[in-house]
């Protein structure tokens, strides 16, 4: 089970086969993924930014099968405890493809893609 954020708002879209949502989350300060990760200066663990996409996504965009890949993974900011972030996911139902992105303060923290089974 993941343990996820929490979520303050949530905003759907469609658009033929592509369906988004976006998220806004409060990272708990006391959030049990920044134990030991890292002691100097806590920070939310990429696989944990990717689970929550893909949870988020099978909860609120109805993407179903299996995650068979996850790519273009890019990790440009840190998420701390106590951050708001925005995560938009995008998911394309033709090609079966999940993109995610979070957001702070209008700048990119990290994004990618997965590839879902049909």
């Amino acid at each position: 089970m993941v343990v996820a954020p929490g979520i303050r708002a949530v905003t759907r879209t469609a658009d033929g086969t592509v369906r988004s949502a976006r998220f806004v989350l409060e990272i708990p300060r006391d959030l049990l993924y920044f134990s030991g990760h890292f002691p100097e200066r806590k920070l939310l663990p990429g696989v944990v930014q990717v689970a929550w996409a893909l949870e988020l996504a099978r909860q609120h965009l109805e993407v179903v099968g299996t995650c068979r890949s996850v790519s273009d993974i890019k990790f440009m900011r840190v998420i701390e405890p106590g951050d708001s972030l925005t995560l938009l996911l995008t998911f394309d139902a033709d090609k079966n493809r999940l993109e995610f992105e979070y957001h702070r303060d209008d700048q990119s923290c990290s994004k990618g893609a997965a590839q879902f089974s049909s």
